[in-house]
Formats: C-alpha cells, sequence, structure tokens
C-alpha cells in the first residue's frame, strides 16, 4: 500500500467525521488491537481491544462535549513513511465550538499500519 499525503488526509478526514458524528463504535474501530495512546500528561493509556477504545473514546466525547466542543479542524499536516506499510502522521487539531471558534489546539502524532485496504492506528501521542 502506498503510503501519501493524500492517504494520510482521507484517512483523517473519516476520523474526524466519526469522531465529529459521535458514532464512538465505528470510530473505535479505525484503531488497531492493541492500541496505545500517550496522553498530553505523559500518561500512557493502553486499550487492548476496540470494546476498551469505544469506552475510552465516548469519554473523551462526552467530556469534550461538555467543555463546548462541536467539531474539529486539521492543520499542518507532515507524513513520514515507515517501511513499506507503515506511516507516521502529525498535525495539528484545533477544537471548535458551535461558533466555529477556537476552543484549544494541540499538535498530534499517529503511527498508522496498513491492514488490507484500510489503515488503523497503532499508537498516537500528544506533543508537550
Amino acid at each position: 500500500m502506498e503510503t501519501t499525503v493524500e492517504q494520510a488526509k482521507e484517512f483523517f478526514e473519516h476520523y474526524q467525521t466519526m469522531f465529529d458524528s459521535g458514532d464512538m463504535e465505528a470510530f473505535s474501530k479505525l484503531f488497531a488491537e492493541p492500541f496505545i495512546s500517550v496522553r498530553p500528561d505523559g500518561s500512557v493509556q493502553s486499550m487492548p481491544t476496540n470494546k476498551c477504545a469505544l469506552k475510552f473514546f465516548s469519554e473523551v466525547y462526552d467530556n469534550w462535549k461538555a467543555e463546548g466542543y462541536s467539531s474539529f479542524r486539521t492543520k499542518d499536516f507532515q507524513v513520514t513513511p515507515i517501511g513499506k506499510d507503515s506511516m507516521l502522521v502529525t498535525f495539528t487539531w484545533v477544537m471548535l465550538d458551535d461558533s466555529q471558534n477556537a476552543i484549544r489546539e494541540w499538535r498530534q502524532s499517529y503511527n498508522l499500519l496498513a491492514r488490507s485496504s484500510s489503515w488503523v492506528v497503532i499508537t498516537s501521542t500528544f506533543h508537550a
């Protein structure tokens, strides 16, 4: 599977759509089993199954909604191919409220792995 900026952007457009829709069951299937997330405080959240990811991201979604989150925008994509079927994707998330005002933004990196005809996230890391 060819690794390109276009493939990464397409994957994360789908990722963003699934998250913004609140369909955490579909969203959780975008992750490998297991999946690891390095959180902003440096803690490591390990999710051995998509069911664990569903629970975790449902809580994240609810917490962000309580903060006023309505949707996301992304910017500053960087893609580094890693071997034949993997890539490191880094970009900035901008969390928006209902009026499209920025609540906050952060930089995050994702390691994607090709599985059949799609990509899955094996790890994500928030930048400090």
